[in-house]
């Protein structure tokens, strides 16, 4: 989840994530209230850097390196469970 407009000046052009805006959590939420279990909340599954570019930001590339960068390549998460709830 991130506060829009994207403010990061540097993001990962080569590692995945699930980013979603503050906002559209908040539409997804009133269609969770009465659901169980744990549920994950995401925006389509893309490169940090995709995410930028696609909502207006124009950010600096840097790059995951396993050696240097303490940071899983692929954080993103399962979203199946939440687009079945979505859809219906």
């Amino acid at each position: 989840m991130t506060e829009k407009p994207f403010v990061h000046k540097k993001v990962f052009a080569n590692v995945k994530s699930n980013f979603i805006f503050h906002e559209d959590v908040a539409k997804i939420l009133f269609k969770l209230v009465n659901e169980k279990g744990i549920i994950n909340i995401g925006g389509k599954t893309s490169t940090i850097y995709d995410f930028a570019k696609k909502n207006g930001c124009n950010p600096k590339k840097i790059f995951w390196n396993k050696r240097t960068i303490d940071f899983p390549k692929n954080p993103s998460i399962n979203l199946n469970k939440l687009n079945k709830i979505i859809k219906n």
